[in-house]
């Protein structure tokens, strides 16, 4: 083999090597060759229609659907960004913590209570009601959490009223229910029937308040409108059911203008936050930490005279240029 050959056969096997390790090779039309993964590639959702299309066991013992699996962030401390569709599930056992009693108005009462929610999310509703009826609207809770039998029965009662296939649009296998979680409440009007019973619903003054404030109190709506979201939710739309995750959490997805499912998905697994086109309309929770404002104060840290520290008022007694949140108080002369 004279020198010209012997260097055209090593660059060929460089430039073989170069491509199987650049994500595979395409011969003869066959698929690339599988490639190992990034440690921060974020896995593929099971679309909705794949998931609908699995075989459902529904009978008097077991309530189930082919293939489900526990969700990944299924721990009691993780209830905000817990991942729940017909595919991934909580526990049978799973019952959250710091559950309180509250009324229909969301006023926490161990004696009149009626539905159960976690402390949390039943203080933010609260707030919320008081809020919404400042707007004169008028709110009510149909229902709160749920235990796995009780989302069990609620199953089961509307298969028998509507049929599998229509119960599993808006109704979840148990295990598979945000109310499970704790955090989730169906909202109606004061005086007004279930909100699912009517179509005019979806634009009444209750909801049209909800859609544009509820994110204010950490509640967003798991379910929305329209065919593509629907799409990606598994469920119909829902304009009644509204899930707490917190403040900031709940200010990120309405800001995302993504579906939460959608949203969660990517956070659990270290997907970079999405901005959407109308975010900069919303109200940013106060101590929010943004972009250039690393301590949330609402001032920027090019300008902030202690960017470590939440110091929104800048006081500096002694206009050293220093704020006062970021000195050492004066030892007192003796």
């Amino acid at each position: 083999m004279n020198y010209r050959l012997h260097l055209q056969t090593r660059l060929r096997s460089f430039l073989l090597a170069l491509l199987l390790v650049a994500g595979g090779l395409v011969v003869n039309g066959a698929s690339p060759l599988a490639v190992a993964a990034t440690d921060n590639a974020i896995p593929e959702i099971p679309s909705c229609a794949t998931i609908l299309a699995r075989k459902v066991t529904f009978n008097a013992t077991t309530v189930a659907i082919e293939g489900e699996e526990l969700t990944k962030e299924r721990l009691r401390k993780q209830w905000a960004t817990s991942v729940l569709d017909p595919m991934y599930r909580l526990p049978s056992n799973y019952v959250p913590t710091t559950l309180t009693w509250i009324t229909t108005q969301a006023v926490a009462s161990p004696t009149k209570g009626v539905f159960l929610l976690r402390r949390s999310a039943a203080t933010a509703l609260r707030s919320m009601f008081l809020a919404a009826r400042e707007a004169e609207v008028q709110l009510r809770i149909i229902s709160a959490y749920r235990s796995y039998q009780t989302q069990k029965t609620t199953f089961a009662y509307w298969v028998e009223q509507s049929g599998l296939q229509l119960a599993r649009k808006y109704s979840a296998i148990p295990g598979h229910s945000e109310h499970q979680l704790g955090t989730a409440v169906d909202l109606g009007t004061l005086g007004a029937g279930a909100p699912w019973g009517s179509a005019s619903f979806a634009t009444s003054p209750t909801a049209v308040w909800l859609t544009e404030n509820a994110y204010k109190f950490g509640f967003v709506r798991s379910y929305p409108a329209g065919a593509k979201r629907v799409a990606l939710s598994c469920y119909g739309s829902e304009p009644w059911h509204w899930r707490y995750v917190g403040l900031n959490l709940a200010y990120e997805i309405v800001c995302s203008e993504q579906v939460p499912r959608i949203f969660l998905w990517n956070k659990q697994y270290g997907g970079e936050r999405v901005i959407g086109e109308n975010c900069a309309e919303l109200q940013v929770p106060e101590g929010y930490p943004v972009d250039g404002d690393v301590d949330g104060d609402g001032v920027l840290d090019e300008v902030d005279n202690c960017p470590d520290v939440f110091n929104p008022d800048q006081i500096d007694s002694d206009a050293n240029g220093i704020g006062d949140a970021c000195e050492p108080a004066p030892t007192p002369t003796p």
